[in-house]
């Protein structure tokens, strides 16, 4: 018989809206403020009842940058309702979540190295962060009245945050960029001129991978190489319990096993056979850890034939057993 899965008892909901604060008020309280020039920078320190790190905020002239970067003792379900009107755009370093953006509360998966950008009049959701993970993300709201005045309001159709193909990889362009945000270039005016042609530049790069690495679900006929590429992705994401050889991948995405090969490492920096590997580990640790299936089913939904060949392959990756990942809890 199935055991009872125990994930939402693992969870601490917090109702933010109910409490009226906000995340950050909530996770953190400031510890050092100082203005010069325009330009507003705020540190905070994570209260040490919910974890370890730091926030880093910059404030002007209708930009807000926050850089967070901390590691949280328990999990967490964050519920809120709030008016944005601005055009938000997130970068998850490190880390992992769980987002829940409309009115079902569908869970939309959230990863290490991928972005998104959308224009939010409204927010009605959900966060759902795990403990015991590094969790750093670099998160930029950009009001109207910086938009409107870099010609923004007329000329451009910022995504929806319940567009389907909302989330991007961040290209190693951008992750330029964005280790550029976290360098001193002095106090006041210099500092702040820097990041204003920051910020406008991460989101011409993120206009400009939206409009090259649209992911259109439609199928891989008569995609460009790099969307085939991203359909795989998602692809092997969707179907853990599933094992292909690089020979069928090359068939489903019309593209020889050379360039599948060597495209999918340079464009995500790993091979196909490590993505895969890698996703299936994830899973089968978050099982492990916040249900109570035996370990003969988590081996199935990750695609192992019996739960002996699975726990090779969990040691040989985490250098540890499943057993005893799962009494880490």
């Amino acid at each position: 018989m199935k055991k009872k899965r125990r994930e939402k008892e693992n969870f601490k909901k917090v109702y933010l809206t109910d409490k009226k604060i906000s995340l950050k008020s909530y996770l953190s309280e400031e510890v050092k403020r100082k203005e010069h020039c325009g330009l507003l920078k705020i540190e905070y320190l994570v209260r040490p009842e919910y974890g370890k790190g730091h926030i880093t905020e910059f404030h002007f002239d209708g930009v807000v940058i926050s850089i967070s970067n901390f590691i949280f003792h328990q999990n967490f379900i964050f519920y809120k309702t709030l008016d944005v009107n601005a055009l938000s755009l997130s970068f998850l370093v490190r880390g992992e979540m769980l987002l829940q953006v409309d009115e079902t509360f569908k869970e939309r998966s959230y990863e290490e190295n991928e972005s998104f950008m959308a224009y939010i009049e409204r927010f009605k959701g959900a966060l759902k962060v795990y403990a015991k993970k590094h969790f750093k993300e670099i998160k930029i709201t950009v009001f109207n009245t910086f938009l409107k005045k870099h010609g923004f309001i007329e000329g451009v159709k910022f995504k929806k945050v319940t567009d389907q193909d909302l989330i991007l990889p961040i290209t190693n362009t951008m992750f330029v960029a964005l280790e550029a945000l976290e360098i001193d270039y002095g106090a006041g005016l210099l500092q702040r001129l820097f990041l204003e042609a920051k910020v406008l530049e991460i989101i011409a790069l993120q206009l400009a991978s939206y409009e090259t690495m649209n992911l259109d679900r439609a199928g891989f006929t008569n995609q460009k190489p790099i969307k085939k590429l991203f359909l795989l992705k998602q692809l092997l994401k969707e179907n853990l319990d599933k094992n292909y050889s690089i020979k069928e991948l090359a068939e489903e995405t019309g593209l020889s096993e050379n360039i599948l090969k060597s495209e999918f490492k340079r464009i995500f920096n790993c091979t196909i056979n490590q993505y895969f590997l890698n996703q299936k580990m994830k899973k089968a640790t978050h099982l492990l850890q916040n249900t109570d299936s035996p370990i003969y089913e988590i081996a199935e939904s990750v695609g192992y034939k019996n739960a002996t060949h699975f726990s090779a392959a969990f040691k040989r990756f985490y250098n540890e057993t499943p057993k005893v990942c799962r009494g880490k809890l």
